[in-house]
């Protein structure tokens, strides 16, 4: 297992292709300074930032990400936050994580992540006494759960692992779907039930349940309406990709019974697959999609 595997598998499910959605004044825009750390007003401007983020307003994303990052309104997160910029980059308010990564400050522990997620499996290895030295100086699960993969890239599995569960019991969702993954080896290896426990608390599990679904059981056969749960799941937190987004739509033009969207979900869905050169315009209730010269 490699550090770089496991933020691969975490943030796979997120592909899609770029667009910078604009919209229109009448969502209000919430920004970081107006939020409230871990209150009722907080958890208000939370949802209205996501509901910006479902309609695939890329500033939304970003500002998910910088209140993930900082813990505003939301459980500090690594995961969510990483989860948050790759969203941001798909829907065109960012280039690149990098572009993130530059502005935030330096003492941040989460940057200190990302550094040593850029490094290769080879340079974490020699490098392990003076990264361990910097990950016991981090005060967060998310650190905790590094050390222990590092334990499990230098050989030490059975440390590693009882680290990684130790970090989840401590709140880190980064360890809590590390333990859903691995098994006693240190390799990946996903269970869908763990998975299923878990996705209530890390909503990115939504994402690993439907890709898994979508995969033909030991008879040939695809439960659509499953993954058309776990993708309506994802969509509720703001992390469909285009493509998940245009698979439900699909699914729900089929005559497949009791429709499971409303109305108003397929116009927010139709509005967020919208080609690059397409503009979402919001007026009261109503969606209208007009293409921009």
């Amino acid at each position: 297992m490699t550090m770089k595997e496991c933020i691969i598998l975490f943030m796979v499910a997120i592909l899609a292709s770029c667009s910078d959605t604009q919209l229109a004044e009448s969502i209000a825009d919430v920004k970081e300074s107006d939020l409230v750390k871990e209150n009722a007003n907080g958890s208000a401007e939370i949802n209205a930032l996501v509901e910006r983020a479902r309609w695939g307003d890329g500033q939304a994303y970003l500002q998910l990400a910088d209140c993930y990052r900082d813990g505003i309104g939301v459980k500090k997160d690594f995961l969510g936050m990483m989860a948050m910029v790759e969203q941001a980059r798909i829907h065109g308010a960012i280039h690149n994580k990098m572009e993130y990564m530059t502005q935030i400050p330096d003492d941040n522990d989460i940057k200190h992540f990302c550094n040593l997620m850029d490094k290769s499996s080879d340079q974490l290895r020699e490098e392990k006494d003076s990264i361990m030295v910097q990950l016991a100086t981090i005060d967060s699960p998310d650190a905790y759960a590094f050390f222990g993969v590092l334990c499990v890239e230098s050989g030490d599995t059975i440390r590693g692992l009882e680290i990684i569960r130790d970090a989840s019991e401590r709140g880190s969702d980064f360890a809590a779907l590390l333990n859903a993954l691995l098994d006693r080896k240190g390799k990946i290896q996903l269970d869908k039930m763990k998975l299923e426990q878990l996705a209530e608390r890390i909503p990115l599990a939504y994402k690993l349940l439907g890709k898994l679904s979508r995969k033909p059981d030991e008879n040939g056969i695809i439960d659509e309406r499953k993954v058309a749960y776990y993708y309506m799941k994802a969509d509720e937190h703001a992390l469909l990709s285009r493509r998940e987004a245009r698979w439900l739509l699909a699914y729900h033009k089929k005559d497949v019974g009791t429709p499971l969207l409303t109305e108003s979900d397929v116009k927010r869905l139709e509005a967020f697959i919208s080609f690059p050169n397409e503009r979402v315009e919001i007026v009261a209730d109503t969606v209208s999609v007009d293409n921009i010269e």
